[in-house]
């Protein structure tokens, strides 16, 4: 886990260097749920380059020989909240960008979407009363809702599709098309009007790391 962010102020900084650091202390999987202000044109230079540098370098050594359970690392972000059609750094295309489902198989009503997403999830919805149950301080638990819900579910399938499958040979490549192939349809009956606007579709945890059979 790494502070990004000054203090309490919510300002963020030393972003850049989270990844690197990441990177070469073992990470492989980088979950992120966060993002810039939206008066923001573009991802900064320093930060696809840091995150570039963590898809090509993690799990391997210096000398380019595999040391982790996956050669490369991958990078999830959540793709925000405020119902908009552009985020960054979300949108960058090396990072694989989470929208929110609600449990009916609909458009969460605050995800932002696009064709710059690559997959969605669960984030819950208050508008229909569904919430995700996620762990807060002091050993607690809350039900909230967000796009910062639904990005750890496909981060936490990542990694048990890493520990059932990675080994040597086995690539970040590998695990983003297992992971965007398997995805159940969401589109045709449940969301019509925004057809390739949620990514490839609805995360599938079973199809994901056991084939398309399930377990």
């Amino acid at each position: 886990s790494c502070q990004i962010f000054d203090d309490y102020s919510n300002k963020q900084a030393n972003i850049p260097e989270a990844y690197y650091w990441s990177c070469n202390n073992g990470a492989i999987i980088s979950q992120n749920s966060w993002g810039h202000d939206y008066e923001k044109t573009d991802t900064p230079e320093s930060e696809k380059k840091a995150i570039d540098y963590f898809i090509k370098y993690a799990g391997v050594d210096e000398n380019d020989n595999q040391v982790g359970p996956m050669r490369g690392g991958i990078v999830f972000f959540a793709a925000g909240n405020d119902s908009k059609t552009m985020v960054y750094p979300g949108s960058y295309e090396p990072v694989v960008c989470v929208s929110a489902m609600a449990s009916d198989f609909k458009k969460a009503s605050y995800t932002n979407y696009g064709e710059w997403t690559d997959i969605a999830a669960p984030g819950g919805d208050p508008q229909r009363s569904q919430l995700v149950l996620s762990t807060t301080p002091n050993n607690t638990y809350s039900s909230m809702h967000g796009t910062s819900m639904a990005c750890p579910h496909v981060s936490g399938i990542a990694a048990l599709v890493i520990s059932h499958l990675g080994g040597d040979g086995f690539t970040n490549t590998m695990l983003r098309e297992l992971l965007e192939s398997s995805v159940k349809e969401i589109y045709d009956v449940y969301n019509p009007d925004y057809r390739n606007k949620f990514g490839k579709g609805l995360v599938d945890a079973a199809a994901a790391a056991f084939g398309n059979d399930g377990i």
